[in-house]
């Protein structure tokens, strides 16, 4: 009898068992799937990964989480002691071992950018650790994860804010490295984007291109060369040696090498494609690359594109706001490493009025996505109102007319209704006081312009008015921000933004107006060169 008692319950108990282990396998099977359906696990190899990263996800597993938690500590405490430049390899470290965690990258990539750059008192050392917190993102988290548009606007807001704003006092020496690391891969200046899209961007392409029976690829084995490592000769001395730009030109294809190779460079070092560039180009306008507002467009588009949907407010807001700033200070017209005049790098810039329909239109485009966000709607009002000034200000009175009837028309108020010229000088006086840097920058080399083009045409009177205004713009703004903002906020010396007006007025003006102003320019004793 109590054998069959002990018989029926260790039956009973193994089909418990069994029944438990039965409905546990169930639990964990769909614990797995929503593991991985919300990705709250990552041993998949990540999609582009390198070797490395291939490695440590299937080599490592789960305890690559507990190494990552174990460097962030590290990386912690040495940024306490003040041991910076160890944690560049923890943060690749980092983001190696948990490729997908991309808030720990942009964080990683923020706190170089603002947080280290700022505790070195030398621009270039600054300048060292924002270039870092860029590369970070955009040489290796975005090469894990080209979907992320979270990543696209954290690498595009360093553009746009750490080197275009003035906030950190070594601004204008990021926008000066900016545009000669840019200027070097490019090498001059403006590019041709759309034959630079069409330019081959593989070996293969060239060979295509050219033929194979082409002279340049027994040249090329005859000095046991290949073509990979003449790239990274030119790369080395930033173009053509004499003696290669001489045999290039003699095998018929320096030009086909020269972009060749600068595609390459572009888009290998600076990861920038010339035929996302073009179709920029087409919709906005003529960009200037050399610029942190381009660079940033160009990243939050990225941004969109790899949205769901194609809706991310956080890029759509960073492109027309970008847009604006390049309208008023979109075209670079100098830079100088060390001028004699200036102890500091010199960044000098025009408004690109150009674009104005394209910022205009991307302000409309935006609120029609997001008809509630009222921000939207108060940016572009603003956007409006410095449109119809800058317009009427570079010459452009019946397109400044057409600006304040949209404000009329859109927005109604009181003030809008007055007379072009009442509303503009109104606007002027409280610009003036309210200027940042590059709206100052913008203002005066704007009348500067306005003083050239009067010159070419005869009025000077109303040119050496043009002129009071512009120097009258310097002096207040110099004076509103004081010699302890100078080194940070401060405007190059009048006497240079005048002479770099002239000299862009020369080369752009149509050639019968420059040899106008050209004359103008010596009669009234000032340096023309």
């Amino acid at each position: 009898m109590q054998n069959g008692r002990k018989i029926l319950l260790i039956l009973i108990s193994g089909l418990v068992a069994v029944v438990l282990l039965a409905v546990s396998y169930q639990t964990q099977q769909r614990m797995n799937r929503i593991r991985e359906e919300e990705r709250l696990v990552d041993t998949e190899i990540v999609e582009n990964a390198p070797p490395a990263v291939a490695f440590t996800t299937m080599a490592l597993g789960s305890f690559r989480g507990l190494i990552a938690n174990y460097l962030w500590l590290r990386s912690n405490r040495m940024q306490d002691e003040g041991r910076y430049f160890e944690m560049v390899q923890l943060a690749s470290w980092i983001t190696m071992l948990q490729p997908r965690f991309t808030g720990a990258t942009a964080y990683l990539a923020w706190n170089m950018a603002y947080n280290i750059s700022v505790t070195f008192s030398q621009p270039e050392d600054r300048w060292r650790w924002v270039r870092r917190g860029i590369e970070l993102i955009r040489d290796e988290a975005l090469v894990y994860n080209p979907g992320d548009p979270d990543l696209y606007q954290e690498l595009g807001w360093i553009y746009q804010h750490k080197l275009g704003q003035e906030m950190d006092d070594a601004n204008q020496y990021y926008k000066w490295r900016l545009a000669e690391d840019m200027m070097e891969v490019l090498g001059t200046y403006p590019v041709d984007w759309e034959r630079w899209a069409a330019a081959p961007a593989n070996e293969n392409e060239l060979r295509d291109l050219l033929g194979e029976d082409h002279a340049l690829w027994e040249w090329l084995e005859r000095r046991n060369l290949s073509l990979r490592e003449l790239a990274k000769q030119f790369r080395e001395n930033s173009g053509f040696t004499a003696e290669l730009e001489e045999q290039a030109r003699s095998l018929g294809v320096r030009d086909t090498l020269n972009i060749y190779f600068r595609r390459q460079w572009l888009q290998e070092e600076k990861k920038l494609d010339p035929e996302r560039i073009a179709r920029l180009d087409e919709r906005y306008g003529d960009f200037d690359w050399r610029l942190p507002e381009a660079h940033a467009i160009y990243w939050a588009s990225r941004g969109l594109e790899a949205a769901e949907d194609g809706k991310h407010l956080g890029s759509e807001r960073m492109i027309f706001q970008s847009l604006n700033n390049a309208f008023s200070t979109g075209r670079l017209v100098y830079f100088a490493g060390e001028d004699e005049e200036f102890d500091r790098p010199v960044v000098q810039f025009i408004p690109n009025v150009e674009i104005v329909d394209a910022v205009d239109q991307a302000y409309l485009e935006a609120i029609e996505r997001y008809p509630d966000n009222r921000g939207i709607v108060s940016a572009r009002e603003n956007f409006l109102n410095r449109a119809v000034v800058n317009l009427y200000t570079f010459g452009r009175e019946e397109q400044a007319r057409e600006y304040l009837s949209k404000l009329r028309e859109d927005y109604g108020r009181r003030d809008y209704r007055r007379g072009l010229e009442q509303f503009v000088l109104s606007r002027l006086a409280g610009n003036i006081a309210e200027a940042n840097y590059n709206e100052a920058q913008g203002m005066v080399q704007g009348y500067l312009w306005q003083m050239c083009n009067d010159l070419a045409l005869g009025e000077f009177e109303r040119a050496a008015a043009m002129e009071r205004i512009a120097e009258a713009i310097w002096q207040r703004y110099m004076r509103r921000i004081g010699d302890s903002q100078a080194e940070r906020r401060g405007l190059p010396p009048y006497q240079l933004m005048r002479q770099t007006a002239i000299q862009n007025a020369l080369q752009t003006f149509h050639p019968e107006l420059a040899a106008r102003l050209r004359a103008a320019v010596r009669q009234m004793g000032m340096t023309v060169e």
